[in-house]
Parts: C-alpha cells; structure tokens; sequence
C-alpha cells in the first residue's frame, strides 16, 4: 500500500472506531463494506477487519471498565459461547463462495434489526423480577451511575441459559464476516437477558476482542491477512474508538439504540447490492 492509501484507511478507520465503540457494532462492522468498496476482495476484507475488532475493543474496553460499566463477569460467561462460534465462523468464510457471505452479512443484520425493534417487549418479560434458577446460580448483577440520565441503574441478568447459547450464533456471524457481530450481541444483552442499553453496548465491547481473537489466529494461518492494511486498520479503529468511549457516558440510552439502527440499515443495503451484483457477473 502506498503512503496516501494508508493515510485513507487510517482516516476511515478512525471514522469507524468512533461509531462502532459508541453504538457496540465494533469498527469492523463499518470497516468491511468500506474496504470492500473500494476494491478490496470481500474474504480478505473480512480477515484484516478481524484484527481492527481487537483493538476497537482494547481502545474501549478499559476505560468502561475502570467506570464500572461493564460486567465483567457477563463477559466471561458469554465468551464461552462466542469464541468457539468466532473458530468455526472463520472457517467457514474460507469454505463458502463470497457471494454467499454478502447476503449471509445482509440476513443477519436484517435479524439485529428486527431484535432492536422488538427490545421493549422483550424488556417487559426480561423485568419480571422471577428469574430462573441457572441466572440466580450465576448471580451476575450490578449497578452503575449514568450521567447521561443521572440516575443509578440496577439490574440482574435474567434467562441466561438463553442469552448464552445464542452468542454463539453472534460469534460464528463474527468469524465468518469480521465485523465484531456487536449489534447481535447487544440486542441479546439488552432483550433477553435485561441488561440496560449501556451495560449491554460496553459488555459487548468487551466480548468482541475476544471473539476477534479467536477468528484472526485462523486468518492469520491461512495468509488471508496483509500486515500494513491489517496495522493501519488496528491504530486507526483504536484510537477511534477511545474517542467514542469518552462520549459514551454522556449519550442518552436512547440516542445510542438509534444510532444504532441507522448504521445498520445503511450495512444491510450495501451488502445487498453487493450481492446482487455479484450475481450478474
């Protein structure tokens, strides 16, 4: 890559740090169409985008969790489940035609949509103060200030014998199309195991660079990544999403869902087109 090519992908790097640190989407998610657009093959694309998700969620990750934001130990439970699907998702992109995975990536931000839109119904069953005797076992709770709305929030995780298994489809979608699979994780989060919209987007930080990982050890053996795109990606979605961690905090809940929602609509049409176009090549 040349000098101005590599100052580019810094600057939309950067760009994509911020939005994917702010809304649990993971830089990647931005980063993946991008550099398909511009020519970069899609399987490739995808491999050097996995390791800017290590750094989106090293930039951010600390300082969620010196607020106390994040819950760690919701975390560790539910990266048993992501990083084995993040293995098996990886190799799956090294197996299927790369038309599959553009309308693969399509259907399943097509299903985080639907999960953000049905979150409130969700929520009212998720607030039922009964909770099942595996969460009462693992016992993840905690609270948090929010200056955002001002207010201490409290909360305890519910039907986690759900939420648990369903990371792994977030994890085999994070592998196989490196883009962090944060909505996924966060509509989970927040919908069926009642963690409020903050503690679900900074978990789900937290959990991607370890689902990331887990997926780039497979790239890197099979020679899919280029360690100057890879590098640049890494530095540029870092600091970003630093910057979006130190905004965070003052964001309203509800400005965080909607931003959300809006990225993912313009990622679910790109990767359609795409799609299609391959077809009629």
């Amino acid at each position: 890559m040349d000098l101005i090519n590599i100052f580019s992908v810094l600057i939309v790097a950067l760009f994509s740090g911020v939005l994917g640190s702010l809304t649990g989407l993971g830089g990647a998610s931005i980063m993946t169409p991008i550099l398909v657009a511009i020519g970069l093959p899609l399987k490739h694309s995808i491999a050097n985008a996995v390791i800017s998700i290590i750094a989106t969620s090293a930039g951010s990750s600390a300082a969620y969790v010196r607020d106390r934001i994040t819950n760690i130990r919701a975390a560790m439970y539910m990266e048993i489940f992501t990083i084995t699907g993040g293995i098996v998702g990886a190799y799956l992109t090294l197996m299927l035609p790369a038309v599959v995975l553009y309308f693969f990536f399509a259907s399943f931000l097509i299903l985080v949509l639907f999960l953000s839109r049905e979150k409130g119904s969700l929520n009212d069953v998720s607030r039922d103060r009964k909770i099942d005797r595996f969460s009462r076992w693992l016992n993840i709770r905690g609270e948090y200030y929010d200056p955002g709305d001002k207010i201490y929030i409290s909360y305890i995780v519910r039907r986690a014998h759900i939420g648990g298994p369903m990371m792994m489809i977030a994890g085999v979608a994070a592998g196989s199309l490196g883009i962090g699979a944060g909505a996924f994780k966060t509509a989970i989060q927040e919908g069926i195991m009642g963690l409020p919209p903050k503690v679900a987007t900074t978990t789900s930080n937290f959990i991607i660079g370890m689902t990331g990982l887990a997926a780039a050890s497979v790239y890197i053996s099979s020679g899919y990544v280029d360690p100057v795109l890879a590098a640049s990606m890494t530095l540029g979605t870092a600091v970003g999403s630093i910057i979006g961690s130190k905004i965070l905090p003052i964001i309203r809940g509800r400005t965080v869902r909607i931003l959300s929602m809006i990225i993912t609509v313009y990622l679910i049409i790109q990767m359609i087109y795409k799609g299609v176009s391959q077809l009629w090549i």
